[in-house]
């Protein structure tokens, strides 16, 4: 699902629910939600954040929520909070990358490691079973697009389709733990 249809996604689902949203202010009004960065179609979110602003809260609301989404969504935690908006605690991410023809795994994580060590902003990179997870900071500069043209015109690969990527987490990067920690485990 495109990133641009989540908000109408989630705002359906609390409607179903019986949750009152807040409404943005202005000629046109809609429900007050921000999400993470986006990802390209293509591209699977596995613990995506976001952030929903509603005239109450309760875990009764929660539950409710959670089943009114559909099959493949799932609210995995959910806290009030204050302070900091998503766009500025969203400084990190980490990735899985998956060959599907014939490029090593290695090659790619090599190449990607490579120009992103040189561009500042890689965190880690590493190969495990055939698999890429490389860690970035800068996720206007370091963004899956950015990846899939550099294994391009490395010849690793001739397109997305020869790859399988998804967005593992999005956060801030624990240098003792190495790793990037969701925002829900800050």
């Amino acid at each position: 699902m495109p990133h641009v249809d989540l908000p109408i996604l989630f705002t359906r689902a609390s409607r179903r629910a019986g949750i009152s949203m807040e409404y943005t202010q202005g000629f046109t009004p809609r429900p007050r939600t921000a999400f993470g960065p986006p990802l390209p179609v293509g591209v699977v979110g596995l613990s995506e954040p976001a952030e929903f602003w509603f005239g109450e809260w309760n875990s009764e609301l929660l539950h409710r929520w959670r089943i009114s989404l559909p099959d493949g969504f799932e609210i995995t935690y959910a806290e009030e909070v204050s302070g900091e908006g998503l766009a500025k605690l969203c400084r990190d991410a980490s990735y899985i990358i998956e060959p599907l023809s014939g490029a090593s795994a290695g090659a790619i994580a090599r190449a990607v490691a490579s120009e992103f060590e040189a561009m500042g902003v890689l965190l880690q990179a590493k190969t495990d079973d055939d698999v890429v997870e490389i860690a970035v900071t800068d996720l206007e500069k370091s963004g899956v697009s950015r990846m899939i043209k550099l294994l391009v015109s490395a010849s690793l690969v001739s397109g997305w389709r020869d790859l399988a990527v998804g967005r593992v987490s999005v956060g801030s990067w624990d240098k003792i733990k190495k790793e990037v920690v969701p925002l829900w485990r800050e």
